[in-house]
């Protein structure tokens, strides 16, 4: 389940805007609601952090609207979302969710990034393990298919058992083994994938 605050239904209408997937964030967002809900006891974050991430994935793939291939999509997306009068976030709520839809793809946060140098040490740690979770959560609906629903998580050492509903899982193993590696340096676990009937 998905919550909604002025925040969330104002990135809904952002969305909208420019998504040309609609289906495939939404998706995600479910996605990314359920794993920050099932890691709560890991990354100890607040309820507005799981907002922000809610926001970030609803908004993650807007900068497709006006990609090229000098300003790729996830930069795009931040650049968007940093330039967005919004209404209900401060300043420092819409760079992280910036930061997110930038880290949802590609490289992860590094002191070479000045956005990222400039927050503050505690928002980098809760920036990596929401970036991370985004990360899984979009390799979850690889295929822009919708195809597998979160059903449990199974904590193991060294091991995050993502058990799913669904069918053709091929996309999403391959999308985890590309786009797990920050979640498994903000969480020391790999995450791996398992249907379930």
């Amino acid at each position: 389940m998905i919550p909604t605050s002025p925040a969330i239904q104002e990135a809904h209408t952002f969305m909208k805007k420019y998504e040309r997937d609609p289906a495939h964030v939404q998706h995600v967002t479910l996605w990314a609601a359920f794993l920050f809900r099932e890691l709560q006891a890991l990354h100890q974050l607040s309820s507005t952090d799981g907002e922000l991430l809610i926001i970030a994935s609803l908004l993650h793939d807007t900068g497709w609207s006006c990609a090229t291939e000098e300003k790729p999509h996830h930069k795009e997306s931040a650049r968007l979302i940093r330039e967005h009068s919004w209404n209900n976030l401060t300043k420092k709520q819409s760079t992280l969710v910036a930061l997110l839809a930038r880290y949802h793809r590609k490289a992860p946060p590094s002191p070479l990034h000045q956005r990222y140098q400039n927050l503050p040490k505690e928002r980098k740690q809760a920036l990596q393990h929401l970036a991370g979770i985004l990360r899984v959560a979009d390799a979850l609906d690889r295929s822009h298919r919708q195809n597998l629903h979160p059903s449990k998580l199974e904590l193991r050492p060294g091991v995050c058992l993502i058990r799913s509903k669904g069918t053709d899982p091929e996309d999403a193993i391959f999308g985890l083994e590309r786009k797990g590696d920050l979640f498994q340096q903000a969480f020391s676990l790999q995450p791996f994938l398992k249907l379930v009937s």
